[in-house]
């Protein structure tokens, strides 16, 4: 007898139900009070339910993150940053800027008549302003306040004489009015002979090789500090380049062989061809540079005058301004 003949014959077939591993999800068949014959299994709809309430956690704290992310963006993209070391070489400047380190306020900018170039009265990283720095280097004298500053476009000339030289013209207080004028050194402060001014009072409008402030206004020191910085050998080097290309610019400095300087001078050679490829450049450099001097040299304001001489021979009478005359 078979070991399941005791149990005698069952006249229902038994039926197996296995279930998914994922049905069993929530079943709770080892409760200690529970009996082995109790089993409880969740319905369809709170199986589906338990498997979508993780899902919504997670939805419900992603978009929690997503409202928080997109809200400290617009917060920040409300800020105002201001970076105040961004230096202003890097924005495009007006025409009036100076041709140096970039200040454009029209109270600090003076013309230059002569290179058609703006300049500041500001000294920057040199020991004397930058307008004062291009007219010695330029050998130029005639100088015109911007439209806008507080003295408008005023072109700097003698009350008297109407000479234009800024390094002879001074100012001298008048008597009758609350007013200054403008006057050359020596002659014409002295030649007034109605006496509307004191010749003892007059002083030079330029001093300490700067523009007195209340001429042109000198930049504040937040000004010049967030101004193109420029040194003096950079300006000499800017002035050598403008007078082949007037329109070069600060940026050029830094162009390749912008600064192509000759081999320096040796106490001894190693043979000729070491001599010739020294001393060649220097001798061709000396030369083109006194060739641009003397085209440079010229008299301004030259008048001259035709005579018959006695013997009936026609003679030309040059009259050259000198330097007591402004020239």
């Amino acid at each position: 007898m078979g070991s399941f003949d005791a149990y005698g014959p069952n006249s229902q077939a038994l039926t197996f139900f296995d279930p998914e591993e994922n049905d069993l999800i929530g079943g709770d068949t080892q409760g200690p009070d529970y009996d082995c014959s109790d089993f409880t299994l969740p319905s369809q709809s709170q199986t589906q339910a338990s498997q979508l309430d993780p899902d919504k956690n997670c939805f419900s704290q992603q978009h929690d993150a997503s409202n928080t992310i997109d809200v400290l963006s617009q917060r920040v993209a409300d800020l105002d940053f201001k970076d105040e070391d961004i230096d202003d070489s890097s924005v495009d400047l007006p025409e009036h800027a100076c041709a140096y380190c970039g200040i454009h306020d029209p109270a600090c900018v003076v013309f230059c008549n002569t290179t058609k170039k703006w300049f500041c009265n500001g000294r920057g990283n040199t020991s004397g302003s930058h307008i004062i720095n291009h007219l010695v280097r330029a050998r130029a004298k005639e100088v015109t306040l911007h439209k806008d500053g507080p003295l408008k476009d005023t072109l700097l000339e003698c009350y008297v004489c109407g000479s234009k030289n800024v390094f002879l013209l001074g100012f001298v207080p008048a008597k009758s009015e609350s007013v200054v004028v403008l006057l050359c050194r020596n002659i014409c402060a002295n030649a007034n002979k109605d006496m509307y001014w004191d010749p003892a009072q007059w002083q030079p409008i330029i001093q300490g090789r700067q523009f007195l402030a209340w001429l042109v206004k000198v930049p504040s020191d937040e000004q010049q500090a967030k101004a193109r910085q420029i040194s003096a050998q950079q300006i000499n080097r800017l002035e050598e380049i403008w007078k082949e290309n007037p329109q070069a610019a600060v940026e050029d400095l830094e162009k390749p062989g912008a600064d192509n300087e000759v081999n320096p001078v040796l106490l001894r050679y190693e043979n000729s061809q070491q001599y010739r490829d020294v001393f060649i450049p220097l001798v061709e450099l000396e030369a083109d540079y006194d060739k641009k001097i003397k085209e440079s040299l010229k008299l301004e304001n030259v008048s001259v005058r035709w005579e018959t001489a006695l013997n009936k021979r026609r003679v030309a009478y040059f009259r050259i301004p000198g330097a007591n005359e402004g020239t």
